[in-house]
């Protein structure tokens, strides 16, 4: 159970889209500093804006035992759909409720310690939706010219079942 609730962090990803998302996204790397948001245009992707998930980085909850928290700015309506979270825009991670706030901040520390894309796999919890194999890239983008992290994209390819 507790290996289902927790995205597996993995070395790669197979989805073309995914792929060409990730390579973009280091294009946009200038000198190695962290991409800014202002480059992605999520149209530039249209067969993953579905499956896409854009958070913002902000001021951590009264009381959170973090040092920031994550505003969801774009929700996909595929991810919406197969993760129950339809209404969740402009929602903070940190007010969604075990055991869901902590599966996703840990993908969110991940991608903030290293600022560097990070894959995953794992499926939709609780949702009704567990037989569903996915992958997730996780981008880290700079607010304006900001060297640090202010956003987190996560964009997901479901996997073949063999």
């Amino acid at each position: 159970m507790q290996q289902q609730m927790q995205w597996q962090e993995v070395k790669g990803i197979k989805t073309a889209g995914l792929q060409v998302l990730e390579t973009a996204w280091r294009g946009w790397s200038r000198g190695g500093a962290l991409p800014s948001r202002s480059l992605f245009d999520p149209m530039d992707f249209p067969e993953l804006l579905p499956w896409m998930l854009l958070g913002e980085i902000t001021s951590p909850a009264v009381g959170t035992k973090r040092s920031y928290d994550v505003m969801f700015r774009y929700l996909g309506r595929e991810f919406e759909r197969y993760f129950n979270a339809s209404n969740m825009t402009r929602v903070h991670l940190s007010g969604v409720g075990a055991p869901y706030t902590e599966r996703w901040f840990a993908v969110y520390d991940s991608v903030m310690r290293q600022q560097q894309p990070h894959y995953f796999t794992g499926s939709p919890f609780g949702t009704g939706y567990e037989y569903l194999p996915l992958e997730m890239l996780a981008l880290p983008l700079a607010k304006a010219e900001v060297p640090e992290v202010g956003f987190v994209l996560c964009a997901f390819g479901r996997l073949e079942i063999v």
